[in-house]
């Protein structure tokens, strides 16, 4: 037979293999109301006659001087399975060395096995309506932080990202690296027959392999003792003849001409000084 202890008031007490499966080993103490598992303290003793004897002794308190019928097995206070189901217990109860019973569990109805563990309340559709708004404005947010560079990493996204700046009020700035522009060629002339006229001609090369912003130019002028007489800061609009669009800017590897003419009425200019650079 079976034998499981309470553990609460250590009374002990008569289990079938059906009263331990129905509820996957939770039990409710017949004499103190105690719920336990019955795996935990599961032990077998003989089926004969010798072994209601041990349980008649030791539910009596007498196990070596009472004679074998003092308190028949029948007296053991009654086990009742509850009526709750409660949180399984069988693996433990095999690592600790309890007999397994070999008997099918029955099937639970599903309502009754959802009913294990606690009820998780649904999430409101308002309260993701939200996370969802709020994730939406931060990554709005960073990709207008971080326009220029997404757009100098990922090309294909600045077609998007130029529509986007429409809406708002914005550009979508190219890269601005002087370090990668070099100034090839240039030449200062007078121009003949036009005193008071000077024509100025450079080349502009960009050596990054992306477009970048049109430079602006600075022209220094000096006079004859090698003293500043004029300077000029050139835009790309002088040089290029026309006024930029959006999204126009010196592609990678260009090699750009320019060619000038300038007005110098009051000075005669002998020498010269070109640089680019970005406002």
């Amino acid at each position: 037979m079976l034998i499981t202890t309470c553990t609460n008031c250590l009374a002990r007490f008569r289990v079938t293999p059906q009263q331990l499966n129905l509820r996957q080993g939770q039990v409710r103490c017949g004499r103190c109301g105690k719920v336990f598992s019955g795996f935990e303290a599961l032990e077998r003793v003989p089926d004969d006659d010798t072994g209601s004897r041990l349980l008649a002794r030791e539910a009596a308190g007498a196990l070596a001087d009472l004679p074998p019928a003092a308190v028949p097995s029948e007296e053991l206070p009654e086990l009742e399975a509850i009526d709750a189901p409660l949180a399984p217990a069988p693996s433990r109860a095999r690592a600790r060395g309890a007999p397994h019973v070999e008997e099918r569990v029955p099937d639970l109805p599903l309502a009754e096995a959802l009913e294990l563990g606690p009820r998780r309340q649904p999430v409101s559709r308002a309260w993701s309506f939200g996370v969802i708004l709020m994730l939406l404005v931060l990554a709005c947010e960073g990709a207008f932080a971080l326009r220029a560079p997404l757009a100098q990493r990922f090309p294909e996204l600045r077609p998007w990202l130029e529509s986007a700046c429409v809406e708002v009020g914005c550009n979508v700035p190219w890269p601005r690296d002087e370090q990668l522009l070099k100034l090839e060629d240039s030449d200062l002339q007078e121009i003949p027959g036009r005193p008071g006229e000077i024509a100025l001609s450079a080349r502009i090369h960009n050596l990054a392999a992306v477009a970048q912003e049109y430079p602006y130019l600075a022209l220094s002028l000096t006079d004859p003792t090698g003293q500043l007489a004029a300077r000029r800061v050139l835009r790309p609009a002088d040089y290029l003849g026309r006024s930029t669009v959006r999204g126009e800017a010196l592609p990678g590897g260009a090699l750009l001409a320019i060619q000038l003419r300038l007005a110098t009425p009051r000075i005669k200019p002998t020498g010269y000084e070109l640089l680019l650079f970005y406002p």
